[in-house]
C-alpha cells in the first residue's frame, strides 16, 4: 500500500518508504519543530515532563496513523505552517492587514503557537493533553481541522488585501 501526501512545500512524500530515505532532508526540519514544541510544552520549568509528553505524542501518532511518527508530525506541522503573516497598516481611521513574508524561524514559531493555543482553548482546564495534540495533528494531516482553517482564513484575508502591499514596503 503506497500512501502519498503533498505537503505544504510541494514535495511528494511516499510514506510506504523507509524513514531512512527522507532522513537527510527532514532531520533539520524535525529538529526545529521538535525544539519549538518542546519549549512551548514546558510548564513550571519542568522540561522532563514536556519531553515525556512529546514522546507520548510520538507514540500516539504512530498508533493513530499507523505510519512513521516523525513523517506524520512533519507533514502535519508543514500543513499548518504559514508562509505570510498580516502586518497591520493604518490608513485614515481603518487598519488593514497587509500580507508580508516571514522568516523560516517565525513560520515554525507561529505553527507551534497555533497548535498550543488551539489545545488550550479546546480544553476546559486549559491543560495540554497528548490525545488533543494527536487529534489536531492527525486532522491537519488530512487538511482538516481548526489549525488548517486558521491558515486558510489568514490566506483569504491576505489575498483580499494584497493590493496594499506597496503601503507596507515603503
Amino acid at each position: 500500500m503506497s500512501t502519498k501526501f503533498n505537503n505544504a512545500v510541494g514535495f511528494k512524500l511516499n510514506l510506504s518508504k523507509s524513514p531512512k530515505a527522507y532522513q537527510y532532508n527532514y532531520d533539520q526540519l524535525w529538529f526545529n519543530y521538535n525544539n519549538k514544541l518542546l519549549g512551548a510544552l514546558i510548564f513550571r520549568g519542568r522540561k522532563l515532563h514536556a519531553y515525556k509528553m512529546l514522546l507520548q505524542l510520538r507514540h500516539a501518532l504512530k498508533l493513530k496513523e499507523g505510519m512513521y511518527h516523525s513523517l506524520v508530525f512533519l507533514i502535519a506541522m508543514m500543513r499548518i505552517t504559514p508562509e505570510v503573516m498580516l502586518r497591520f497598516v493604518k490608513m485614515g481611521s481603518t487598519r488593514y492587514g497587509v500580507p508580508a513574508p516571514i522568516s523560516y524561524r517565525k513560520k515554525i514559531t507561529y505553527a507551534v503557537k497555533w497548535v498550543v493555543k488551539l489545545l488550550r482553548d479546546k480544553s476546559k482546564t486549559r491543560r495540554l493533553t497528548v490525545s488533543g495534540m494527536a487529534e489536531i495533528l492527525s486532522s491537519s494531516l488530512r487538511n482538516k481541522g481548526e489549525a488548517v482553517q486558521k491558515k486558510k482564513e489568514l490566506y483569504r484575508i491576505a489575498s483580499l488585501n494584497r493590493h496594499l502591499i506597496h503601503r507596507y514596503l515603503r
